[in-house]
């Protein structure tokens, strides 16, 4: 246990563990991906229903098609700060995972797909929904359970969210961090190069311009050059800004000077440093090529799996009063840096400071295999509870306390 159940049984008792795998176990089997029919609205309903049965007010927010956020509101008796709990509805497809939709509780963990990505940690936070809705529980503030449409291809729905003004004083969303709280992670870009060079038969290249070549020193460049410039931005938590390149493809034929050659990089970028940089930095290593032969002729974009908009990093302050909360709650001294990109980053850019805390193990996220030790959904429950209690000062309705803060 992470210790925050401590806290959370001394104000309004331990959550079931037995509900949160069930819920969870109810959430698996509703499919819900890019690749479904309809997508993830079965879960969004399905969630909704579970917030009206609570007590919350519910509102289906439309994002794209039959696509909808889940808001999830409870209200509590005096003005106070509003905590959100974040957690997306969609999962990948299950791309050959056995049983992938059909839950099942063995050695110590719940498998099936989302179970670790991420609807273990949604099963929790509605949970918690369920205890601050109790007639004998009274808060400050709101809690607020935001259900997002999409996470997994291109975040519509924590978009249209933010867009749309929904905020709040502080948000933990529950993508696996081994309940470790999460105050960092990188931006994220992937870029296209495009070389363009002369077709000629490939016994006179000398008549051509081979575009291979010239991708293939635009690597070297990258490589010797490049990468040792990042590695001296450095971040406390996230290290080193990276770049990889994951593609290189170009040409038709042995006999053939290639007229073209594409080259596929992933650039990993720090709170420091600027989206507009990171693609000019890019553009300034093939204008090095062209100073040194003209003949060079390549264009840099970004491709369309980020580009549709910003993949800003996540920065949260050190010092932010809620994080230091979450973290004294989750017997966490020191926050992490994570390095994948969550939808944490959207929300903190629309002016709500954001974490990362949720059940399970990002290995587990996408794999044939997925699992979430039941332990780690029971600890999930103690710190998204112990967090509100202390957050939105809950107490039971007849106990007038002063709640530690």
């Amino acid at each position: 246990m992470t210790g925050a159940g401590r806290w959370s049984r001394a104000l309004t008792g331990p959550i079931d563990l037995d509900q949160v795998v069930a819920a969870a176990a109810r959430l698996i089997a509703i499919e819900g991906h890019q690749d479904h029919p309809g997508e993830e609205r079965a879960v969004a309903d399905h969630v909704a229903g579970r917030l009206r049965a609570a007590g919350a007010e519910v509102e289906l927010q439309p994002v794209t098609g039959d696509r909808a956020n889940v808001i999830g509101r409870l209200r509590g008796d005096r003005p106070g700060p509003t905590l959100m709990l974040n957690a997306h509805l969609d999962t990948v497809p299950p791309y050959g995972m056995p049983d992938a939709l059909a839950p099942r509780v063995a050695d110590g963990r719940l498998w099936g797909r989302g179970a670790a990505d991420m609807k273990g940690a949604l099963a929790a936070m509605l949970a918690v929904v369920d205890r601050l809705a109790a007639p004998d529980v009274t808060f400050d503030g709101e809690l607020l359970l935001t259900g997002v449409a999409g996470e997994e291809n291109g975040s519509p729905g924590t978009r249209v969210l933010t867009e749309a003004g929904v905020g709040a004083d502080f948000a933990v969303v529950g993508e696996p961090t081994g309940l470790r709280v999460g105050r960092a992670h990188k931006g994220a870009m992937w870029a296209e190069v495009t070389f363009r060079g002369v077709a000629t038969h490939g016994s006179v290249p000398a008549d051509g311009v081979n575009a291979v070549y010239h991708a293939a020193r635009f690597v070297t460049a990258v490589e010797r050059d490049l990468t040792a410039v990042l590695d001296r931005r450095r971040h406390p938590l996230l290290g080193p800004a990276t770049v990889n390149v994951g593609v290189v493809a170009g040409g038709d034929r042995p006999p053939m000077v290639p007229a073209s050659c594409v080259v596929q990089l992933d650039r990993r970028w720090l709170p420091s440093e600027r989206h507009d940089e990171v693609l000019a930095e890019l553009r300034a290593v093939v204008a090095e090529l062209r100073r040194a032969d003209p003949r060079v002729d390549a264009t840099v974009e970004e491709m369309p799996g980020t580009a549709t908009f910003v993949h800003t990093p996540l920065d949260c302050p050190p010092d932010d009063p809620y994080l230091r909360m979450l973290c004294a709650v989750a017997a966490d001294p020191e926050p992490v840096g994570l390095q994948f990109w969550t939808d944490g980053a959207l929300l903190a850019a629309a002016g709500t400071p954001a974490v990362v805390c949720g059940p399970g193990d990002i290995a587990q996220a996408h794999s044939l295999a997925e699992w979430v030790a039941l332990d780690q959904l029971a600890d999930a429950a103690d710190v998204y509870l112990a967090m509100a209690e202390r957050m939105l000062a809950v107490r039971p309705r007849d106990v007038d306390v002063e709640v530690e803060g």
